[in-house]
């Protein structure tokens, strides 16, 4: 993802209309002042936001229970996942609804006159947020498909590494998980489980008695 440490740097100042900045677009605050605010709470260990924007989407099984109708939504791309946030009118409560990447099939903007759509293709459906700032849809839409695929692509190397054939040098599969665990291809376990596998194979401990054989 280009500017990957500039969301980083952003995310963890909580800086919102840097990131704004940074796809080119004026984050629009109203309506969302509180989730933005609530927001830190919900994001976990290491996630990065690349995207930012609001929306009107339909009460759920989970919605505040002192709000009524359609809400207004403050939807937020990560890295890890589609985060929606939606603080209660009269109460300090906010619900919470999220949709990991691997789930998402594809993900679409429309723009009208003056508001617009983003359509979440989860295969068995889809999940539209209606009435968004026209200027962050396109981004937020195009954002998500370029980072999907990174995932996807990335967990294919992933896979590949553990194939790769055993004449490749144990330190450059270290280095080539290493890489894949910081563009986020792997979870924190999946990493640890990979490198373990990797450490006691076979071949690593034949490496590691000839290393030992070597010492005078």
């Amino acid at each position: 993802m280009e500017n990957f440490e500039k969301y980083k740097e952003y995310t963890k100042a909580a800086n919102w209309a840097e990131i704004g900045k940074l796809n080119d677009v004026n984050l629009d605050s109203f309506g969302t002042k509180k989730e933005l605010k609530a927001l830190p709470q919900y994001l976990e260990a290491d996630e990065v936001v690349f995207a930012l924007t609001s929306g009107i989407m339909s009460q759920t099984a989970t919605s505040n229970s002192f709000d009524f109708g359609t809400n207004t939504w403050l939807v937020v791309l990560t890295s890890d996942r589609f985060l929606f946030l939606d603080a209660a009118m009269l109460s300090s409560s906010v619900d919470t609804q999220s949709i990991r990447h691997n789930h998402v099939q594809a993900v679409s903007a429309s723009q009208g006159l003056v508001l617009g759509k983003i359509m979440v293709d989860l295969g068995s459906r889809t999940l539209i947020i209606d009435n968004c700032q026209k200027a962050t849809v396109k981004v937020m839409a195009n954002l998500a498909n370029k980072w999907i695929k990174e995932l996807s692509e990335n967990r294919a190397n992933a896979a590949g590494v553990m194939a790769t054939p055993s004449q490749t040098p144990l330190l450059d599969l270290l280095e080539r998980l290493d890489k894949l665990f910081s563009l986020g291809a792997m979870s924190e376990k999946e990493f640890n489980e990979a490198r373990s596998r990797l450490l006691d194979s076979s071949k690593f401990k034949t490496e590691k008695a000839k290393f030992l054989a070597s010492i005078p």
